[in-house]
């Protein structure tokens, strides 16, 4: 584990940028439709798009990445237990370098009233397993996901964001983040940058 830096960077970048960095991850990284424990990656590096009322959870020891996306309307994510019995299977939740980091969830949403039940599931979750974790929660634009272990580094694509804010908000990215979700949380083992 000499590899593993301790500190995650959580970087929010614009679209572009996150399609130029996925593309050279390829499709068996990407954690695709219809979004149910199935399709969750585990890999050096993963990926997932389209993120709206679903919740993105991630765990990583800094060299393997369990990515999951799951969606609140579908009836195949209803039993939270089958979802916890699954990651429990694919990763030890006992590595003590293991961290968290949690995206998703839109309030209020009529075609989606489970939407933060979910989130707050695997808040839950995370905090039953006592892993350290970052979470960003709600907002109104679409987000894409990305992890690396080479650069430990999680990238959040958003259309919002620019080469014009990044540079308004480099000294302070916690205000680009929270003018960009409703909820943002960030691990004392994580740090997010523009």
């Amino acid at each position: 584990m000499d590899k593993v830096s301790f500190t995650s960077r959580i970087r929010l970048v614009p679209l572009n940028e996150f399609y130029n960095t996925t593309i050279q991850m390829g499709e068996k990284k990407f954690v695709k439709e219809p979004w149910t424990i199935k399709q969750s990656v585990l890999s050096d590096s993963a990926y997932t798009k389209d993120i709206l009322d679903c919740s993105v959870c991630g765990l990583t020891d800094g060299e393997k990445v369990l990515l999951t996306h799951i969606c609140p309307t579908n009836p195949k994510n209803n039993n939270f237990k089958l979802i916890e019995n699954f990651i429990s299977e694919k990763i030890d939740l006992s590595n003590k370098y293991l961290q968290g980091f949690l995206l998703g969830s839109k309030p209020n949403n009529i075609n989606s009233p489970t939407s933060m039940n979910l989130f707050d599931k695997f808040v839950e979750f995370l905090n039953k397993y006592k892993i350290p974790f970052s979470q960003f929660k709600g907002g109104l634009f679409e987000n894409h996901v990305a992890y690396s272990s080479k650069n430990d580094e999680w990238l959040i694509g958003n259309c919002v964001v620019s080469k014009n804010l990044k540079n308004i908000y480099k000294d302070k990215p916690e205000e680009l983040f929270n003018r960009i979700f409703d909820k943002v949380e960030v691990s004392d083992l994580d740090e997010i940058v523009l």
